[in-house]
């Protein structure tokens, strides 16, 4: 399958670039964020914990913590089905089956009362469809928000490199808004 052949090689040319420079282009990117999204309006905003070569979310939590706003973080509750709980800063975390830390409260919203989502992937296509790994939990998780008229916004993190010409987006896959790299901000209709 192309799509599996795409992720493949992303995910291998993640992993050749070195620490130090890692670290310089997630905190760019992050700071570009800041730049570019309105964090103290976002009231409820869905954020993510780092896993593999995701971007880190560390400067942003703290930002929306210094306007008390509320944060959430997906967890996996069954097969393909993300709920989203509330994030306390000091909590517990636990590793799921997949590795990817999770909070173990169950304060679940739902995501419709979300004003933005940092929504992880792997790559992007030419029209802004979402590249994961592969277990569809954010795109059937979501599926009951994209044709909503009052939704969050959907943004994406990653690095230039994750940004593909090719069309594999397919009707279920998530469309960003907005995807914002250590050098670009891409929007999307």
């Amino acid at each position: 399958m192309v799509k599996n052949k795409i992720r493949k090689s992303l995910l291998k040319q993640g992993q050749l670039f070195c620490q130090d420079d890692i670290e310089e282009l997630n905190s760019q990117i992050q700071k570009n964020v800041l730049k570019e999204i309105d964090i103290e309006s976002s009231k409820n905003t869905l954020l993510y914990f780092q896993y593999k070569n995701e971007i880190p979310t560390n400067l942003i939590i703290d930002e929306l913590l210094k306007y008390s706003n509320n944060i959430y973080m997906p967890r996996i509750v069954s097969e393909n089905e993300l709920k989203f709980n509330l994030f306390k800063e000091g909590e517990t975390l636990k590793k799921n089956k997949y590795g990817i830390d999770e909070l173990m409260n169950e304060d679940y919203i739902n995501p419709k009362v979300l004003n933005t989502m940092f929504i992880p992937f792997v790559g992007i296509d030419k029209n802004g469809h979402r590249l994961g790994y592969g277990g569809g939990f954010f795109d059937k998780t979501l599926e009951q928000l994209k044709s909503q008229k009052c939704r969050p916004l959907f943004v994406g993190l990653g690095y230039d490199y994750q940004i593909l010409e090719e069309r594999f987006g397919e009707s279920h896959d998530i469309k960003y808004d907005l995807v914002i790299t250590e050098s670009r901000v891409l929007s999307y209709d």
